[in-house]
């Protein structure tokens, strides 16, 4: 078990005046049996009320509007998080089965699946996690320069790299070809200094959480932000605006740090 102080900020700048700004924002770390809220803020500037509410994945959404003309939009969350990784996650819900949007495979995914069936044929869902992230890394790279937030699962295998997203979304994929119930992850993480994926496999009684990108189990130094089929169910800041701008720049930084172990 162990304390940890987390921080959060995003700041989204535009390259206009925008108006009548909606947005909706899944960066509140999620209540769940091991990992325990014990306080958090979160402030927007510019300034609006700010609605709260549960979606259906269980991920908090803090929601809000901004009519009067802005070129940014800033959020900062900090807060104090109680990790117990010992304690079993066992919400399992039926469409973490099925593919999603970002982890529906195409032709050469099933190729690739093909090619290790065999052998996943005598593997319990662990030994399946750990083998099928290992074999990932045979054909993709990490590299920050060739996706977006937007690539899937199947582009990615095409490019042949991409970041911890696209890691996750392949191993959802191949998971879920496999028989697995799984989910994608966007949390926090020591290992990252903005925000990281990973996903969580059901072992059979409890999510397991699982770190694709390096190789690990993800353990009590990860803190979920939100959680769901793939990306589109967990992206952290969500929005629709008005104006003339042509993009947007976004700046993010994290930080978590230890107060304590137990």
């Amino acid at each position: 078990m162990k304390t940890i102080s987390f921080a959060y900020s995003t700041r989204l700048t535009f390259d206009d005046n925008v108006i009548n700004h909606s947005f909706a924002l899944r960066c509140i770390p999620i209540e769940s049996p091991p990992q325990r809220i014990v306080s958090y803020n979160l402030t927007v500037t510019p300034y609006t009320n700010l609605n709260y509410s549960t979606d259906t994945f269980g991920n908090n959404v803090a929601s809000g509007y901004i009519a009067r003309l802005h070129r940014y939009l800033d959020f900062d969350l900090h807060g104090v998080a109680v990790m117990d990784s010992t304690v079993p996650k066992t919400d399992l819900r039926p469409f973490y089965h099925f593919p999603s949007l970002m982890t529906k495979p195409n032709e050469k995914a099933e190729e690739l699946f093909s090619a290790v069936r065999d052998k996943l044929a005598f593997m319990n869902p662990r030994e399946k996690t750990v083998y099928l992230a290992e074999y990932i890394h045979s054909f993709l790279r990490y590299d920050k320069s060739l996706t977006g937030i937007t690539t899937t699962a199947a582009e990615a295998i095409g490019l042949g790299g991409g970041v911890c997203q696209d890691f996750s979304h392949v191993l959802l994929m191949l998971l879920r070809m496999s028989g697995v119930h799984c989910r994608y992850i966007a949390g926090l993480s020591f290992c990252d200094g903005e925000t990281h994926s990973w996903i969580e496999f059901w072992d059979g009684e409890q999510f397991v959480g699982y770190d694709p990108t390096n190789l690990c189990y993800a353990t009590d130094e990860y803190i979920v932000l939100s959680q769901g089929r793939d990306y589109v169910d967990c992206a952290v800041d969500r929005g629709r605006m008005f104006g003339a701008y042509t993009r947007q720049v976004q700046l993010v930084k994290s930080k978590l740090e230890i107060l304590s172990y137990e």
